[in-house]
């Protein structure tokens, strides 16, 4: 069996242009993990999973477009370079967030082949792409688990 026939074909994606809390607000609409980033040849750029929205310090984790909202909301005052600060996380894109190294595999790789890889990289989405790095799809763990 082969990736092409357990893959998701019909991927939804966004450019690197587009802002986190869109892209936040499609997959949790679409009850999605990961999209691709694509250019506008469908070339994949980069991925962007749950994960990617989360800042961490010291003691907390925060969810970005909840900070996004909080911001916009214009409830507290901020110095003139907290400002700026604040204007470039509202205004952040795929771009900033996105994971560029993500892990293509190809739709002819068997199964097995995938199960492998899926032990040795821990990842839980990879994109499905051409020889050319055109999208097609996406499979994830759970699409080989769904084999067992």
């Amino acid at each position: 069996m082969q990736i092409k026939e357990i893959m998701t074909k019909d991927v939804l994606s966004v450019r690197e242009d587009t802002p986190i809390s869109e892209i936040a607000g499609i997959m949790s609409k679409n009850k999605i993990h990961a999209m691709p980033v694509v250019d506008s040849e469908n070339k994949v750029l980069g991925i962007i999973t749950e994960t990617d929205f989360f800042t961490k310090d010291s003691a907390n984790m925060h969810y970005m477009p909840s900070i996004i909202d909080f911001i916009k909301s214009g409830k507290m005052e901020y110095s003139e370079g907290e400002k700026e600060a604040m204007h470039a996380i509202i205004n952040a894109t795929a771009k900033d967030i996105m994971t560029t190294k993500c892990e293509n595999v190809s739709p002819e790789m068997n199964v097995e082949d995938f199960v492998k890889l899926i032990k040795e990289r821990s990842f839980n989405s990879y994109v499905v792409t051409d020889s050319e790095g055109v999208l097609m799809g996406i499979v994830t763990v759970a699409d080989a688990i769904k084999l067992l």
